[in-house]
């Protein structure tokens, strides 16, 4: 099925609320084939359902990105984790009033839980609570949530969350093959609501007649929460545990994760002995049975444990990230579990990650100490080769060989020496489908689809290079919320070098309405090439902006023109005409 507009939004990460719109009457070519291993896994969502887990807990697999939970107390209900957008969550909600006889009529939701920060779980909150829902969270969701995704990182987040999910062409069956850990996107503005109580180890407490133990438990993310009902026997958990191997960082790009975390968190999920564990992805997302939850947490924690281990150790014998993945392969009894296949996450990939997580890039080796630019290593490729046409040979034999891996890189290769050759264009074409029909991870399929689509030009990111246009399409929710270190941090990473290296201005910043816990006075200073900013108002301020912060957070993140800003009245200068503000403004990049 085709669509001639696609309009989609990218996620905050996982992923931004850019709306994108590709007009195509087609793709070329119509169809891509889906690994048979991950066809299979991707049907297992489908259709929706409604699941029952034990008596008053239900989980809603397969209608958006996560499987928010619905936990029912004698007096009221609680969600945990409530869908992407407020579009996502109300199809869940109706789903739920469809299978539980209209439930949200007869009772009030007490209480929405988030389980981490990613925007798949936050978003749809507003459906379901009110403003006497108690909102709870891991009291380091704020902080992750701007410092990870909507900060200064967000343009890079958004793109790379949009290849890693295939949101070019997420409409499109003959192409789309899921998410691995979710197989439908429901797209649309935020229902976000901050929290109004934080756990920062463990909270117990009782909500409509439900016990409830929480704890923290990082691992994908620094704000993990996992649910125990202690009386339900009941574990609810997402972000440590998935239906596939797991991605110690994704290929969307993420802060560094600790690989222990991991294993500390699913021992912790362990010794509940559970008798229901609940994952809030995935498409079979209930186990049932003391025996099969332990099974499936101890395989989960020791293929981690034994990736990471192997790892260290071969570190410890000199050993590089590309030679470690030569020697370390998962034993038989963890290759095999259903868990632990590489639908998600990659041996491989998280071998590379454990390793940059010790030591960084550096291997140790000294042929690895002089980085080299893509151009540089094409040309020597090419020279090598005997030049630009013997290298695009060399990369047509690979291709017809199937060793797909180096015909891409050849291909590429060529590409970045001679743009416009088009049989290396037609070389890496192939290719990169090829190598999308026979992987069976997704992250790597809609990676390689996404960027074939994009270098076709059969759909293009509007923001692509583009970080200002980025930032002014951010979700109107998250600026509502973030905090002025933040904003700053987003002012810091768009000064212009090039166009400063000669300034040095000192800028006063008076903002009208912070709250008792933020600064309402600041210096700006633009330094040669950086600004710094200080909570103080400066002696000698070139000239003083004054404003509100809402007003200041949309003319930092190109939201609003600056010179609208003072015509309205919404922006004041004292101590130099307004010219002085907006060359001031014009510093940061358009």
């Amino acid at each position: 099925m085709k669509f001639s507009t696609y309009m989609v939004l990218l996620f905050a990460a996982f992923v931004c609320m850019i709306c994108i719109s590709t007009s195509v009457t087609a793709f070329e070519p119509e169809k891509v084939e889906v690994n048979p291993e991950l066809e299979n896994f991707t049907a297992q969502f489908l259709p929706p359902q409604v699941l029952n887990v034990t008596d008053g807990v239900y989980v809603a697999r397969g209608y958006n990105r996560d499987n928010p939970v619905l936990i029912e107390g004698k007096d009221g209900l609680i969600i945990v984790d409530p869908g992407e957008s407020l579009q996502a969550a109300e199809v869940v909600k109706e789903a739920y009033n469809k299978q539980l006889n209209n439930i949200f009529d007869r009772k009030p939701v007490k209480a929405v839980i988030y389980t981490h920060h990613h925007d798949c779980h936050i978003h749809g909150a507003s459906v379901f609570a009110d403003n006497d829902t108690e909102i709870i969270a891991h009291d380091l969701l704020d902080d992750t949530l701007y410092y990870d995704w909507y900060g200064q990182l967000f343009p890079s987040r958004a793109e790379g969350g949009m290849m890693m999910l295939g949101g070019l062409y997420g409409n499109d069956s003959d192409w789309y093959a899921g998410g691995a850990l979710f197989y439908k996107q429901i797209r649309g503005p935020s229902g976000y609501m901050p929290p109004t109580i934080t756990v920062n180890d463990t909270l117990e407490t009782n909500i409509a007649g439900v016990d409830f133990n929480i704890f923290s438990a990082p691992g994908e993310t620094r704000d993990v929460l996992v649910i125990w009902l202690p009386e339900k026997k009941t574990l609810v958990q997402i972000a440590n545990c998935y239906e596939a191997f797991p991605a110690i960082t994704t290929m969307r790009g993420a802060v560094m994760r600790n690989p222990l975390d991991y294993i500390d968190s699913i021992d912790l999920y362990r010794s509940f002995d559970a008798e229901y564990m609940v994952s809030l992805h995935g498409p079979n997302p209930v186990v049932v049975g003391k025996d099969n939850i332990s099974h499936t947490l101890t395989s989960y924690r020791d293929a981690i444990q034994f990736i990471h281990d192997q790892t260290v150790q071969n570190m410890n014998k000199g050993m590089t990230p590309g030679e470690i993945i030569e020697v370390v392969k998962l034993p038989p009894h963890l290759a095999n579990d259903p868990y632990l296949q590489e639908y998600y996450g990659s041996v491989e990939r998280d071998i590379y990650e454990i390793f940059w997580w010790y030591r960084g890039y550096y291997t140790g080796k000294s042929r690895d100490m002089y980085p080299q630019s893509p151009t540089e290593e094409a040309e020597m490729a090419a020279e090598l080769a005997g030049g630009v046409d013997e290298l695009t040979a060399k990369a047509g034999n690979a291709l017809d060989e199937g060793n797909l891996e180096w015909a891409l890189v050849l291909a590429d290769d060529v590409l970045l020496l001679d743009p416009d050759n088009s049989e290396a264009r037609e070389i890496k074409n192939s290719t990169m489908i090829a190598l999308a029909e026979n992987t069976k991870n997704v992250q790597e399929r809609n990676y390689l689809l996404s960027e074939y689509l994009v270098e076709t030009g059969q759909a293009a990111y509007p923001a692509s290079g583009k970080p200002k246009l980025a930032f002014a399409n951010m979700e109107d929710k998250a600026v509502t919320y973030m905090p002025m270190d933040t904003l700053f941090r987003i002012m810091a990473v768009s000064l212009d070098a090039s166009r400063s290296l000669d300034k040095e201005i000192t800028v006063g910043l008076q903002l009208t309405d912070m709250k008792n816990t933020e600064s309402s006075d600041y210096a700006l200073y633009v330094r040669k090439g950086i600004v710094e900013i200080q909570p103080e108002v400066p002696e000698d301020a070139d000239f003083t902006i004054t404003t509100s912060s809402m007003v200041w957070k949309n003319l930092v993140l190109g939201k609003l023109d600056p010179q609208k800003a003072v015509s309205d009245g919404k922006v004041k200068i004292s101590g130099a005409d307004s010219k002085a503000f907006y060359e001031f403004m014009a510093l940061f990049n358009e």
